[in-house]
């Protein structure tokens, strides 16, 4: 039996409905009702009774209820109490690391999770990515030997065949629209590029966003640019005041489910890019920092499976002549 199965019967109990319940768990509807069904196979009887689009729980599903709940608080204790043990194993080195500003809001979103698994004790650099790439050529100059990089898809290819860095990619991303309901529709399943050039828009002022955005809007110039700076604290007031709309990631909306009031939609043909790490392959780096990227990389395919099955990496390695890729091939 697994943990998860248990995770989401208890979320559709809760919530009532197996397409809300998707929603809120950012799996598919026939992903969870596979789960669920194997569950009911596994213990030999229904948990839901289903009358249409009505449900609710059967007999054996209100007893289960109170069963699945202690299963999975104690499986999180397990996890918690047995990371302690892991975590005081190992070294309490603070890492150095640069980050491309784009990403390094990253550590703030993932908080929680990277506290748990032991990987806020770092001294963070925000550099472009020119800085970062002068760093791998000559890594004698810069005391970090890893950085947090977006890669738009054109460049993943020269990025995995490059001899001079090694790449780690994280999770694949696409540029998503935020605003309120003064502006957007949460009706509107996406956006297009003409309809988001045509409104008010405050966004940052960042070299690799501004990279992005221009590719994507190449045929449909900004027509309202009320803002375009590096406070962010203002275009988050040009925001939730309703006067403009801006620009994130599918992954930070993702991270960002349930927050009061925004509304984070798709953009239709939305660039898209990869998160990674990258250091040099040809000076040694050191083992606490390729340890750290090892545990940061299980950190997210753990707390962000859901997500990462919806949006899986794109395999950029060079083949033989001849060879197809795979269907939604992951990089390793």
């Amino acid at each position: 039996m697994r943990i998860e199965s248990l995770h989401y019967f208890l979320e559709v109990a809760r919530i009532g409905s197996f397409s809300l319940a998707a929603r809120q768990l950012y799996v598919s509807q026939q992903g969870l009702s596979k789960a669920v069904q194997s569950l009911e196979k596994e213990l030999g009887t229904a948990l839901f009774e289903r009358t249409g689009k009505r449900i609710r729980l059967t007999e054996a599903g209100f007893d289960l209820v109170p069963l699945a709940t202690a299963c999975v608080e104690d499986y999180a204790a397990l996890e918690k109490t047995m990371r302690k043990h892991a975590e005081a194993s190992r070294s309490c080195e603070t890492i150095k690391l640069t980050a491309m500003p784009f990403v390094a809001g990253l550590f703030t979103l993932m908080r929680d999770s990277l506290d748990k698994y032991d990987l806020r004790n770092v001294i963070l650099a925000e550099k472009s990515m020119p800085e970062i790439l002068e760093d791998i050529a000559d890594p004698t100059q810069s005391p970090e030997t890893a950085a947090m990089v977006v890669v738009p898809d054109a460049a993943l290819g020269r990025i995995a065949e490059s001899r001079a860095a090694a790449y780690v990619p994280l999770f694949r991303s696409s540029i998503v629209l935020v605003g309120t309901k003064a502006l957007l529709s949460p009706r509107k399943r996406c956006y297009t590029i003409e309809e988001v050039a045509g409104l008010p828009i405050a966004y940052y002022n960042e070299p690799v966003l501004e990279s992005i955005l221009k590719s994507m809007f190449v045929r449909h110039p900004f027509e309202n640019v009320i803002m375009h700076a590096s406070n962010l604290s203002m275009i988050n007031e040009y925001i939730e005041s309703g006067r403009a709309v801006t620009f994130s990631d599918a992954f930070s909306a993702y991270l960002s489910a349930g927050a009061e009031d925004a509304l984070y939609l798709p953009i239709r043909h939305a660039a898209t890019f990869t998160v990674g790490f990258l250091y040099s392959s040809v000076e040694q780096v050191d083992a606490a920092t390729l340890a750290y990227i090892d545990r940061f990389k299980a950190c997210i395919e753990e707390t962000c499976s859901p997500y990462l099955a919806k949006h899986p990496l794109v395999d950029a390695r060079p083949r033989p002549e001849g060879e197809h890729p795979a269907s939604g091939a992951t990089q390793s």
